[in-house]
């Protein structure tokens, strides 16, 4: 399995233990399961369930809205047969009690990223992603900005 799927199956199973023992999560875990279902819906090449977790006004600097990113990230699964990512969670501020920044670097490749290292070897693709999430039921991306990034960002 790699990182991205043990860290899925481990917030999944959080939540699980979580529901079972009526402890509410903590907003850091509640967006880093957010983080985990986006990851997994980008390899899953699934717009569908990425859609779900973007806010209808989504906006964002280059100014797309929710249907023109998500036209977007379509055309990229059309290019791209196979899509893996490799991720590092950076900080989470929170504006408020339902708004949060977050800082998220991202390596995507055409195969499997098993770990940093692997990184090298690979023509992976590495970005570093601004989002502005709020929470309504769930937390969803209200923007995000994008720019490229290096292997010394993923460390």
């Amino acid at each position: 399995m790699n990182r991205i799927a043990i860290l899925a199956l481990v917030l999944s199973m959080t939540l699980l233990l979580n529901a079972c023992t009526n402890d509410e999560l903590s907003r850091e875990d509640e967006i880093e399961l957010t983080i985990a279902a986006a990851i997994e819906a980008a390899e899953n090449r699934s717009a569908n369930d990425l859609s779900e977790l973007i806010e209808e006004q989504y906006r964002d600097e280059k100014g797309l809205n929710k249907s023109q990113l998500i036209k977007l990230v379509r055309l990229y699964f059309f290019r791209h047969k196979n899509i893996y990512l490799f991720s590092k969670l950076g900080d989470i501020d929170f504006s408020a009690e339902n708004q949060a920044s977050v800082t998220l670097h991202v390596a995507m490749a055409g195969s499997a990223i098993s770990d940093i290292t692997a990184l090298a070897s690979l023509r992976a693709s590495m970005h570093r992603f601004d989002l502005e999430l709020i929470k309504h039921e769930q937390w969803l991306v209200r923007s995000a900005t994008w720019y490229p990034a290096s292997i010394g960002d993923m460390q």
